[in-house]
């Protein structure tokens, strides 16, 4: 009923609102406490010295919250380090006073590292978003409470992914031993993610424990930070969580595990040709997703429609008749989905269809789509020689030299962005020719360069750059694994 000029409607959601505001206020005022105000009117000097190390003197409950506002202080100044809107000082104080308050407000819990990086999307969604009061709907984006509503918003996801953040329970010597004493909710959550996957394609999920790789090892980081590390820009991060949190139910968030199966499956031929090194590189640092272009996207095998919200715990099966919204499967092939959007959907179909069969679709649809990315990568060398040449030009403008195609080929592996691995077009090639993620060469980090190749002068100007894009054809430009230019001027710069 959002948005709509119902009465009613109006005055449930303006009083949510205030309430939940109010209620932050009260916090904050309880916990973020001004002492010198107090020091103000206090008659007991002995009570109030800040070297008293009395347990009812406000100075040393003050003492304690400093360590833990120090603690969270280190977390939010390396939030989303590339994202400007988060070194801004006044945002920073605002993740700082809500952590905090959160913090104090759940003891038993207090601040986990994680949380900053959950709390970040949701307090620049709302500062965006962010009008001057005004008459309802605007009432609800009121500017002077971004922090209030930021607030409400976090402690209400936190509802749900407060177990992934919980630590290992007391047991007793008895119990010591028993081989779930020790199980966290996380770890447990983890091991369902590989159960799920054993379900779908036990191929993969059995070739994964024989090689001893734990699906806590990556799985934690996907669940606590509901897969924000992932991906390199915020915006599919946004995508991404629209769609999962849309699709909650009861407080849970159901769509995660598939979420995290579906990227296994994508990632399959990688992970079944790898070896340890290789497949833990890659799930820790996974490949960004494909954007196949339109002519692919038509020859996609479609998935069938299924009902967003069974009101069963069960899942209903595809023929069967349910009432409720449908998932828009037909988006999966528009040319104007993203990547990420084309993830959830394939989660929410295994979702609804447990099947080998299910996932195999979904295998093939990364298949087709990678085989269009190496068929564009092999026939690049021109379209690599061409910015090379443009971008020599450009340093020789400047009195400096520029690695040349020959020297760029000989680097097998770059430096990490955004925690991803950009590749040359020969590694590239020689990836496809050994069928796995091997890449010619050890992938662990004692075998990686020091330091990628640099230039000597001045970097290119973006509108030399520019123009070598716009000389290529979209299918040259628009790469799952980086444009011509990005790769060259991730090797050059």
């Amino acid at each position: 009923h959002f948005g709509q000029d119902d009465a009613e409607c109006q005055q449930v959601w303006t009083l949510a609102a205030d309430r939940e505001r109010q209620t932050y206020a009260a916090l904050k005022a309880q916990y973020i406490v001004d002492l010198s105000a107090q020091a103000r009117n206090e008659t007991d000097w002995k009570r109030m010295n800040p070297l008293s190390l009395d347990e009812d003197s406000p100075w040393h409950q003050y003492h304690k919250d400093q360590e833990l506002r120090t603690t969270i202080l280190q977390d939010v100044t390396r939030t989303f380090p590339d994202e400007p809107y988060f070194r801004q000082p006044r945002v920073q104080r605002l993740m700082a006073d809500i952590l905090f308050v959160y913090a104090k407000m759940h003891s038993n819990l207090q601040y986990r590292q994680g949380m900053h990086e959950l709390l970040a999307p949701l307090l620049m969604a709302v500062d965006r978003d962010a009008v001057e009061t005004g008459e309802f709907p605007a009432v609800l984006l009121d500017r002077k409470f971004v922090e209030h509503d930021a607030f409400a918003l976090f402690e209400r996801l936190m509802r749900m992914c407060m177990a992934w953040y919980q630590t290992p329970p007391i047991v007793s010597p008895s119990k010591a031993r028993h081989p779930s004493a020790a199980h966290t909710p996380i770890i447990v959550q983890c091991q369902m993610l590989l159960d799920k996957l054993m379900a779908v394609d036990p191929e993969l999920a059995t070739h994964l424990q024989e090689m001893d790789i734990e699906p806590q090892l990556f799985g934690i980081r996907w669940y606590r930070l509901l897969f924000s590390r992932e991906f390199s820009r915020l915006r599919d991060v946004f995508a991404l969580w629209d769609m999962v949190l849309a699709d909650s139910a009861a407080g849970t968030l159901r769509l995660v595990d598939w979420v995290g199966v579906v990227l296994l499956v994508a990632n399959r031929r990688q992970l079944l040709h790898g070896d340890y090194e290789d497949n833990l590189t890659t799930l820790l640092h996974l490949p960004p997703l494909p954007r196949p272009s339109a002519e692919t996207l038509e020859q996609t095998p479609a998935l069938p429609n299924t009902p967003l919200s069974p009101k069963s715990a069960t899942f209903p099966s595809i023929d069967t008749p349910v009432s409720g919204p449908k998932i828009p499967f037909a988006a999966l092939t528009q040319p104007g989905t993203l990547p990420v959007q084309r993830l959830a959907l394939q989660a929410a179909y295994l979702r609804g269809r447990q099947t080998k069969e299910a996932a195999l679709i979904v295998a093939r649809q990364y298949e087709m789509w990678e085989e269009e990315t190496w068929d564009v990568i092999d026939d690049m060398d021109a379209s690599m020689h061409a910015v090379y040449d443009e971008l020599s030009e450009s340093a020789a403008s400047n009195g400096s030299g520029v690695p040349g195609p020959a020297s760029a080929a000989s680097v097998p592996i770059s430096a990490p962005v955004h925690g991803r691995k950009m590749y040359t077009s020969s590694t590239l090639q020689q990836r496809r020719a050994n069928g796995n993620t091997i890449y010619g060469m050890s992938t662990s980090p004692q075998s990686l360069p020091s330091s990628p190749p640099r230039m000597t002068g001045a970097p290119p100007s973006s509108e030399h750059l520019v123009r070598v894009a716009s000389a290529l054809s979209p299918g040259e430009t628009l790469l799952s694994l980086g444009s011509a230019t990005a790769q060259a001027t991730g090797i050059a710069a």
